[in-house]
């Protein structure tokens, strides 16, 4: 079973036609057939179904298991050669590393200089994804993302900064709608939730006060974005549940709603797959992102609280 012929598979079924594959890939039409052809061979299934006289195919159950599979298989290559082409002695080679669109643009961009001058050899990829929760990602891939607490982990976590939630309003909200005294006052107030599908989200912590305010969730506004979220407090339209060091970092004045009572605290880590054990990069990296997210908190302008 080759590489190419599941690459292939997975664009055609991406695609949804031979032609569209063969147009954007520049590979002829026999040569995707014959390539679905080995594969399927190989494996002893007919993976598509092509309906004669339809330009649409279908997917038979081994195929979608198959497809749905795939990506953590190219994953794990792409990482395998990540490590291959890396080179300890010189630190030379290149780096894939998934988080947060937060992360990336109110930390790691400002730690970007000190990595060039740190490590000019090493081409870093940084991919924003704010689903960094499922176990699947956190086997295949680098992140910088929440800890996790499941047992017999096949990947390791190195905490660089804990990040404690709490609730925030803009002063222009509070002057005007009074503050809450308790969790249960919530319910007559503005709330802008991250989101309400929590279960595979980076932060499903981040609801952590409705469990006792008794606040029906679909009646307030959601926004998918922590700057989003940020920007919506400071214009007045509710309160929000972020951690303090994420609202320090964006620069925006906001006050602390109930600062009495505390919410989660989020240990945020560089994770990564066991087959980068032993990686001399790899512990280059733990150390300069833990100090570099030290540093830069230490930085951060301080906040009020009532």
């Amino acid at each position: 079973m080759e590489l190419e012929q599941l690459r292939i598979f997975y664009d055609l079924v991406f695609t949804e036609s031979f032609r569209k594959l063969s147009v954007s890939h520049k590979l002829s039409v026999a040569k995707i057939s014959r390539e679905l052809a080995s594969l399927e061979k190989e494996l002893g299934y007919r993976l598509i179904e092509r309906k004669p006289g339809h330009g649409k195919m279908s997917l038979t159950r081994q195929g979608k298991v198959l497809f749905e599979a795939l990506p953590q298989v190219f994953g794990i290559f792409d990482n395998l050669k990540e490590i291959m082409g890396i080179d300890p002695e010189i630190n030379k080679g290149a780096i894939t590393i998934h988080t947060t669109n937060s992360l990336i643009e109110d930390w790691i961009i400002y730690m970007l200089p000190k990595f060039q001058e740190l490590y000019p050899h090493i081409q870093l990829n940084l991919v924003a994804n704010n689903n960094l929760l499922t176990r699947d990602l956190k086997e295949k891939i680098i992140s910088i993302s929440p800890s996790s607490n499941e047992k017999n982990k096949t990947y390791y976590q190195v905490p660089l900064l804990n990040f404690h939630v709490g609730l925030w309003a803009s002063k222009i909200y509070l002057e005007r709608y009074g503050h809450p005294k308790t969790l249960s006052d919530l319910q007559n107030h503005k709330l802008v939730l991250f989101t309400n599908e929590l279960d595979q989200m980076t932060y499903p912590n981040l609801n952590w006060y409705l469990k006792d305010s008794k606040v029906d969730i679909n009646d307030h506004i959601c926004i998918r974005s922590t700057h989003g979220l940020i920007k919506a407090a400071h214009l007045g339209l509710g309160i929000i549940s972020l951690s303090e060091e994420n609202v320090r970092a964006s620069g925006y004045k906001l006050e602390r709603v109930l600062p009495e009572i505390s919410g989660p605290t989020v240990s945020m880590c560089l994770t990564y797959p066991k087959y980068w054990e032993g990686n001399n990069l790899i512990k280059s990296l733990s150390t300069f992102f833990k100090t570099q997210f030290q540093e830069l908190n230490k930085a951060s302008p301080t906040l009020t609280s009532r």
